[in-house]
């Protein structure tokens, strides 16, 4: 069969991306110049990393050792402490807590729970007064209310205790910011605009860092390393955006597939937002490969292919045939030509470790989720607006989170066996509604772009048809879903602890960067000139400064 011709330009709609804003920056970066090289901060770490080792395992006071593990957490340094740390959370889980502060007990409950120790929520009953509600003498007691917020969203379903919590603490803490200790301000500040346990691990290092350094009771040492740590991890993240770039500009998508979203530094970031420790360096460059490949991909189906191209592409994914290539017009032969050998590659490259069985399971998603974006396209060629649980059946697939945990595995050195991939294909629950908070974000972000141009119905249209709304009563009962899809994701959190951390934490982290691009009903991530591209250069360009300044 003969390839299709490439329709006229006026035949297809476009998706109107702005170009790369980043080009071959990093292929080209010089690392700026500080005071000390990146070889003297690792040999001054070393010696630091022993003392703090040390403060840890003599650490007696439960809540010193919260309050400790607390700050080590948010300064991005916890995965070198990871035995000293589970070692005082056992301790601490062990201990009662009724006659505690309401900052101590909150502390005490949202480190144990996002660890995965079971803690009930009962703890709280006590600092409510007859009515149910929490008592007025809480009010203006800035640092019990910060703790109660940020343990508040690990709420589970039914925790109504929960609810009431952040909703107090919320308007508290709003009517004290203009009141408070200046050197709390900023850490609420950011606290109210996305909580502590959905932000992203490295930017949230680099924000704390800016508030610790200036926290007049704060450990010098802790900080030290904190901002060594940083900057170390920054030249290892540098190399392989350098690398991932290279190998971006060499397939040449920006000239011959000029259509796609060139996001290829944007789409590091996301993985590095996955996992950011130096032992994942290879898993990251792998899921950088693949994850700019899902964006070009919907974008075929999404922003440019015809129906009749879509539906000869799809069964060339689905058969994953070499020999059936040529019935596709030239920019798809192009574009499954470099998915098919980035998958072969990979696959060689995991080959000498037995994990070549990997790609497979990426193979099958991909071909998943094909079948749904083809489904998509039908839609919106045909303008249907099926009811929101019809759809979601659909999109859930193409929200891509269960493709993307297959590959965050891929180069990870954990051994990772095949129920393991099988539980993840399965879509358990926690997936499930990791993929309905993804989805419904995207919607929301991304609505008012996409719907400029023939595009499939969104669940907000589906939501207000199916209930004779407004689109803005549909967002806003989105969002409440959405809300309802992170109790869920905590409470299956804790269940699955036949997955171990290691295997659950990147797929939190992928919810939690999606919680970032979306976060105020845009999409920075298509739309990355501004606030993503100043993000970017705080975690990927500028260093912390080593020293204070006087």
């Amino acid at each position: 069969m003969e390839a299709l011709p490439l329709p006229m330009k006026d035949a297809r709609q476009f998706g109107d991306f702005h170009p790369t804003i980043w080009g071959d920056y990093f292929v080209n970066y010089s690392p700026l110049e500080s005071k000390m090289s990146v070889e003297e901060q690792k040999q001054r770490n070393e010696g630091l990393q022993i003392e703090i080792r040390k403060i840890l395992n003599d650490a007696i006071d439960p809540l010193q050792s919260l309050e400790l593990i607390d700050s080590i957490q948010r300064l991005g340094v916890a995965y070198h402490f990871e035995k000293e740390i589970n070692d005082i959370l056992c301790r601490v889980h062990r201990i009662n807590i009724d006659d505690c502060d309401l900052y101590a007990i909150a502390l005490h409950f949202r480190l144990l729970r996002q660890q995965r120790y079971h803690i009930t929520s009962d703890v709280f009953n006590r600092f409510l007064d007859d009515n149910g509600d929490f008592q007025d003498c809480l009010s203006n007691n800035v640092k019990a209310l910060l703790s109660l917020y940020e343990a508040a969203y690990l709420g589970f379903p039914d925790e109504d205790i929960l609810e009431k919590a952040k909703f107090f603490s919320r308007i508290q803490l709003k009517s004290l910011i203009c009141k408070m200790d200046p050197s709390l301000v900023l850490m609420v500040r950011n606290s109210l605009e996305i909580p502590l346990v959905r932000r992203i691990d490295r930017l949230k290092a680099q924000n704390f860092i800016e508030i610790y350094d200036k926290y007049r009771l704060c450990d010098q040492k802790l900080l030290d390393f904190a901002k060594f740590d940083f900057n170390i991890l920054q030249t290892i993240h540098q190399e392989e955006v350098r690398i991932i770039t290279e190998w971006w500009k060499e397939l040449g998508f920006s000239k011959h597939l000029p259509f796609l979203r060139d996001r290829i530094v944007e789409s590091y970031f996301w993985m590095l937002a996955t996992y950011s420790e130096p032992c994942y360096s290879h898993g990251r460059v792998i899921m950088s490969k693949v994850m700019p490949l899902v964006v070009a991909t919907d974008d075929i189906y999404d922003a440019y292919g015809t129906l009749e191209e879509l539906e000869l592409f799809t069964s060339v994914i689905e058969r994953w045939d070499l020999d059936r290539v040529s019935m596709l017009p030239e920019y798809m032969q192009q574009f499954f030509l470099v998915l098919y050998n980035t998958f072969k590659d990979i696959e060689d490259e995991l080959a000498p470790q037995q994990n070549s069985f990997r790609v497979h399971y990426l193979k099958d998603e991909f071909k998943r989720m094909a079948r749904a974006y083809l489904q998509e396209s039908k839609w919106a060629s045909a303008k249907y607006v099926p009811k929101l649980e019809e759809h979601l059946r659909v999109t859930l697939i193409t929200a891509g989170y269960s493709l993307i945990t297959c590959a965050s595995y891929l180069g990870m050195k954990e051994v990772i066996s095949k129920d393991t991939y099988e539980w993840v294909t399965s879509l358990p629950k926690i997936l499930k509604s990791i993929n309905i908070v993804g989805r419904l974000m995207n919607d929301i972000g991304s609505y008012q772009n996409e719907q400029k141009r023939n595009h499939v119905a969104s669940s907000i249209q589906c939501y207000a048809k199916e209930h004779g709304c407004s689109e803005m009563e549909a967002c806003k009962k989105l969002k409440e879903m959405v809300e309802d899809h992170w109790k869920i994701i905590n409470r299956e959190f804790m269940s699955t602890d036949y997955i171990p951390l290691s295997l659950i934490k990147p797929v939190l982290n992928l919810i939690c960067f999606t919680d970032f691009v979306y976060k105020d009903t845009t999409d920075i991530y298509t739309d990355s000139s501004e606030f993503m591209k100043e993000t970017i250069a705080k975690v990927l360009i500028e260093p912390v400064l080593v020293f204070r300044k006087d």
